[in-house]
């Protein structure tokens, strides 16, 4: 097997997201959109390659790589969210939707190739379960979003407990480790996201970068993690 290529755009990828990280803008809202965009072009791009590399266009394969492009229109949507302009909320709701649906393939996607197991719906309730019942106590606010945030908790935390299992159910394999550790920090970027979006205060200026961290890092964990299914 050959992991040039592999190597070469993991690389390019995580120095796509480095620069993000680096010269985003606040008040450069067309700036953000457009390394946003480049940087989730980047990890897409990763899969297809990890994909390509391993000859392995199996169904998970597919749902997995479907996942991935539903969250690059997640990305674009609440990168057009910041612009703040009249569609704000409309770019928000998009984005979740988006979101949803990546969640959902990437369930596909763990339950195709590792077999379902009914653990990863009870423990994505109850991982969801707690966010929502956490609102007040972290100082949040959902508004007309709750229904929305509820809905999607449930699906993020699903995935996250598809990976447990799937980890439980191959032995620990490093296909199931990096789509694992991909999910938990795909939860952690959306909890962070939680206190820039519905706190009123927006949280500390610092928790965008950590929330843009985690989030570029769990995609390239989980397009990594095609290379080696």
């Amino acid at each position: 097997m050959n992991y040039i290529p592999f190597y070469v755009v993991l690389t390019l990828a995580t120095l796509m997201v480095c620069m993000f990280l680096i010269w985003r803008d606040s008040k450069k809202h067309g700036l953000n959109a457009i390394l946003k965009g480049a940087s989730s072009f980047g990890f897409m791009v990763l899969g297809l390659v990890s994909a390509y590399s391993n000859q392995t266009f199996t169904l998970p394969v597919l749902f997995f790589l479907i996942g991935l492009t539903a969250s690059i229109f997640g990305d674009l949507f609440l990168a057009w969210r910041d612009v703040k302009n009249e569609n704000e909320t409309m770019a928000l709701y998009s984005g979740f939707i988006s979101f949803s649906i990546a969640q959902v393939f990437y369930i596909l996607a763990i339950a195709f190739y590792f077999g379902f197991s009914w653990w990863s719906i009870v423990i994505g309730l109850g991982l969801a379960l707690m966010v929502v019942l956490g609102e007040r106590l972290l100082k949040l606010d959902f508004g007309k979003m709750r229904i929305m945030v509820a809905v999607y908790a449930v699906l993020l935390m699903t995935t996250l407990g598809s990976a447990i299992m799937a980890i439980a159910l191959s032995g620990y394999s490093l296909f199931a480790l990096l789509v694992l550790l991909g999910a938990i920090m795909f939860a952690a970027s959306d909890l962070i996201l939680s206190f820039i979006y519905f706190r009123k205060d927006g949280g500390h200026p610092s928790l965008v970068y950590f929330n843009l961290a985690t989030y570029y890092i769990a995609q390239i964990l989980i397009a990594s993690a095609l290379m080696f299914i």
